[in-house]
């Protein structure tokens, strides 16, 4: 068993959209961290995706609407469903998802 200090490595990312891992789950899922800041591009994912806000808030673009997820929220992105993730200022987030899934897009945000 080890013990992780999420929020402490949040706060230490300098690069936004740059997902850094903080572990694996089992062989076929992880979870990792990432600072969010400005917009994203839209894209999907052929599995479902999991994030909690650690800090500040988000705006996720689904189903032609938004969904603000705040501090202490978590929004459940199901597989296949166009979004797109946009953030005025800052916000740090937890995303638990299957491996490999960042690697089906290269975004050039």
């Amino acid at each position: 068993m080890s013990k992780h200090s999420v929020l402490k490595m949040a706060r230490g990312l300098t690069s936004v959209f740059r997902p850094v891992e903080v572990t694996d789950i089992d062989d076929s899922h992880h979870a990792f961290i990432v600072r969010y800041s400005g917009d994203y591009v839209t894209h999907t994912h052929d599995q479902d995706e999991f994030v909690y806000i650690l800090e500040g808030s988000l705006v996720v673009e689904i189903d032609g609407r938004e969904e603000e997820v705040r501090q202490g929220e978590a929004i459940l992105i199901p597989a296949g469903k166009p979004h797109r993730p946009r953030c005025k200022n800052s916000a740090l987030g937890l995303v638990v998802e299957t491996k490999g899934l960042q690697k089906q897009m290269d975004p050039q945000v």
